[in-house]
């Protein structure tokens, strides 16, 4: 039998892979290398009837190299007009790297709005559907050309993470520009070792990796432990390793110890509305309860009914993720609205055998049922 965790990998038939600009990046443009010997490794695997997603950085980085300039004190509205100068270059590179395979790469340029929107939502995760159908290999980047400060995604990694229902792939891996994740920073420390395994990922190994990021990216090995760790509640394993090592990819699915694997959660598996509500939408709204429908919530796993409401914020629809909060206290649980902001006015405090009289309509007895709702306790940052 084999012991090999990392063996599991082998079997993964569908993998989505994040690279970094740090490591796209050459100061004076694009590192096609890298990329072309990325995507000769994965054309060598597709052939073996493996599929894969990329989500790529490195359009900013290409803008800034088109037009000489320096990184140091861009504005984002200047940011975003690199990005348009740099998306070409870098989705070209691409697909002239897998066309020499007969291999298509298409472009998916996604905002942090495009996820927070359930319809949408979907509708992104049909469009890959379709694209592995063709057998096209996604390229997936922010669109950072129409992005703002509110809705942009922490960094790349955090995106691949938020993407993993939407592509259904049963690894993730997070290339970078160093051999994996380290026992202390080893900037500070030269002895520092790289750290092969992480078994039972926790929230402490998140902060306790450096949050500093590269000149080029949003990011940092931070970033990419917290991306791991939110894939492996979804029961997916992830590798972080240095994208420098040649066949990289071919290494991590033939089980090799590269980089650092990432375990995935032996329990409490997210399903994938669980993780929208959690991880990927944001609440348009707020709702006051009290402490007995807090208690109740809380203690005995129950739905919010309007009877508990007490104050109602916000611009919400019905479908809409609102959070809870206790009245005098913080936010106990997030979860979907049967009503519009405008109904849960007119209904709170009643009971629920008014509320079809109330509206005038046949509807849910309840404001935010138990199914459509994740507990903060269970909602881990």
């Amino acid at each position: 039998m084999d012991k090999n965790p990392r063996s599991t990998l082998r079997k993964c038939r569908r993998v989505l892979i994040k690279i970094g600009s740090k490591v796209l990046n050459t100061g004076s443009g694009l590192n096609n290398r890298v990329i072309d010997r990325l995507c000769d490794d994965l054309s060598l695997l597709r052939d073996q009837g493996r599929e894969f997603a990329l989500v790529s950085s490195g359009a900013i980085a290409e803008g800034t190299a088109i037009m000489r300039l320096k990184n140091n004190g861009v504005t984002l509205s200047k940011k975003q007009a690199l990005a348009a100068i740099g998306q070409g270059s870098l989705i070209r590179a691409y697909t002239d790297a897998f066309k020499r395979y007969g291999y298509t790469a298409a472009q998916i340029l996604i905002t942090r709005e495009d996820l927070d929107d359930r319809l949408r939502y979907l509708n992104i995760r049909n469009t890959f559907t379709a694209l592995f159908e063709y057998g096209a290999i996604p390229i997936i980047n922010e669109n950072d050309t129409v992005s703002v400060e509110e809705i942009q995604f922490t960094d790349n990694d955090m995106l691949s993470a938020m993407i993993i229902p939407l592509v259904e792939p049963q690894a993730l891996i997070v290339l970078t520009d160093t051999d994996g994740v380290y026992s202390e920073d080893p900037r500070k420390n030269p002895e520092a070792r790289v750290v092969r395994e992480i078994r039972d990922i926790r929230l402490q190994d998140v902060k306790a990796q450096s949050a500093e990021a590269g000149s080029m990216g949003r990011g940092g090995m931070q970033s990419k432990i917290k991306a791991a760790y939110h894939a492996s509640l979804l029961g997916i394993p992830t590798v972080i390793t240095s994208a420098y090592i040649p066949q990289v990819i071919s290494s991590v699915l033939e089980g090799r110890e590269v980089g650092t694997f990432v375990h995935p959660h032996k329990k409490g598996k997210l399903t994938q509305k669980d993780h929208w509500i959690s991880y990927v939408t944001r609440p348009k709204g707020r709702v006051t309860v009290d402490t007995g429908a807090a208690a109740m919530i809380l203690n005995q796993g129950k739905s919010l009914l309007p009877c508990g409401v007490v104050q109602v914020e916000g611009a919400f629809h019905a479908g809409d993720p609102v959070e809870i909060v206790e009245q005098g206290g913080g936010a106990i649980a997030v979860g979907l609205s049967n009503f519009t902001t405008e109904e849960v006015l007119k209904i709170k405090g009643a009971n629920s055998s008014q509320v079809c009289r109330i509206l005038d309509y046949e509807c849910d007895e309840e404001v935010v049922h138990r199914n459509n709702m994740i507990l903060k306790k269970e909602n881990i940052p």
